[in-house]
């Protein structure tokens, strides 16, 4: 297959902490821009490369080995990393990431920059937010480094998140993922309407939902009436083994009628074109449709495949 043109490729990438608890964070992502302090440093000694001397103004402040070697070499990658490089930086629970034009400046308050290439990025390749709740604890580590600047280890990891791509051993857990819920549609579709319903109760379970009433209570075109004890969020679920679009749509203007829950899950097994169709045309979000795809992944990420193994053995 041909490389993608289009995917970022970087030999190396930098984690860059932004002021001294983040402080320059917000405002370094606004202005885009890398932002050093570093006072002590001469200016025109790191443009012009005179490490030396760089490294007699640091022991000014420390004479600590390690920490001066430390020090210079943050000092070296801040004026000396290429165009090449990416950097990153962690800001309001997402990974930010960017690449940087050569030039340094040097500000009347000491504070050195560099000019962001195009803006900072919260965003992999395909739109979808950077969150720091969706990253390897590996990389969200650097968080914990105590200096300013630090190479990031597993780079691959790295570009294929921002590439929004995965990388081989993942993309075949992926696949096997995928393969599993394929195998179990034939298993959800022969459930007995009355074992439909006990999946989707056991699959709202898994994720928390507390039942509030029992099937066919006093509410007669609800299955299942749960709550979140976290969130105090109350939903409704109705489970039908077969329907048609007519069905769906008399349920959905029920509920727009009521709107007596925050969200309403049309749960079903059927497969219809016309009624998928009808749904992919639906732009009520809080009216949600479960078919038999959103089924089988529910039902494997709750680790309820053996329970539909037995079923069907």
């Amino acid at each position: 297959m041909a490389p993608d043109p289009t995917a970022i490729r970087a030999p190396r990438a930098l984690f860059i902490k932004l002021g001294t608890g983040g402080d320059w964070e917000a405002d370094c992502i606004a202005r885009g821009e890398l932002r050093l302090g570093y006072h002590e440093v001469s200016h025109a000694a790191c443009v012009a490369g005179d490490w030396t001397q760089v490294d007699e103004g640091l022991r000014t402040t420390t004479r600590d080995a390690g920490a001066l070697t430390r020090h210079l070499n943050q000092v070296r990658e801040f004026y000396e990393a290429g165009e090449d490089v990416l950097w990153i930086t962690f800001f309001s629970d997402r990974l930010w990431w960017c690449r940087a034009h050569r030039g340094v400046t040097q500000h009347p308050n000491g504070d050195k920059t560099r000019a962001v290439i195009g803006a900072w990025s919260d965003q992999d390749l395909a739109g979808a937010p950077l969150l720091k709740g969706r990253l390897s604890g590996k990389l969200l580590a650097l968080q914990m480094y105590r200096g300013t600047i630090c190479s990031v280890g597993d780079l691959s990891y790295l570009l294929h998140k921002i590439n929004a791509t995965a990388e081989p051993h993942v993309a075949q857990a992926q696949a096997a993922f995928e393969q599993l819920q394929q195998a179990l549609h034939p298993i959800i579709r022969a459930l007995h309407p009355s074992d439909l319903e006990i999946l989707v109760d056991l699959v709202f379970r898994q994720a928390g939902w507390q039942r509030v009433g029992v099937s066919g209570g006093t509410e007669k075109d609800i299955d299942l009436d749960l709550i979140s004890l976290v969130t105090g969020e109350r939903i409704a679920v109705q489970v039908k083994a077969d329907t048609r679009v007519s069905e769906w749509r008399a349920y959905r203007e029920k509920y727009q009628r009521t709107r007596s829950y925050s969200r309403f899950y049309f749960v079903t097994h059927c497969d219809r074109p016309e009624l998928l169709e009808a749904v992919r045309q639906s732009e009520d979000a809080s009216y949600v449709f479960w078919g038999i795809d959103q089924i089988a992944a529910q039902a494997v990420r709750g680790g309820l495949t053996g329970w539909l193994l037995d079923k069907a053995s």
